[in-house]
């Protein structure tokens, strides 16, 4: 499961690999529903800045992502993700399919 640490006390940092994308996929899937308007503005922004450099906070699109990994950032007001690139392109492929197939 993905790494939370904090790097000072206003920097809290997710580190995640491909592994954690399964558990991403089952919380989307699983509450479809609660996600599909996050979905649709990843979807829609996420390829504009290179996959890798999206900001999921300014787009207000982090609660999947809170869920799934179990962490709280209203103490701080922001996460940043660290991860390998192919983690980027693949949580866009995931995003991708279940906004264009609906599934739920």
């Amino acid at each position: 499961m993905a790494n939370i640490r904090m790097e000072n006390d206003k920097d809290m940092v997710l580190e995640a690999d491909l592994a954690d994308l399964q558990i991403i996929i089952d919380e989307a899937i699983n509450n479809f529903d609660h996600y599909k308007d996050e979905i649709a503005v990843i979807y829609e922004k996420m390829p504009k800045f290179d996959y890798k450099y999206f900001c999921f906070y300014a787009y207000s699109t982090y609660r999947l992502l809170e869920a799934a990994m179990q962490f709280d950032t209203s103490d701080v007001g922001h996460f940043r993700l660290e991860a390998p690139d192919e983690f980027y392109y693949a949580f866009y492929g995931m995003i991708a399919t279940m906004h264009t197939q609906g599934i739920c």
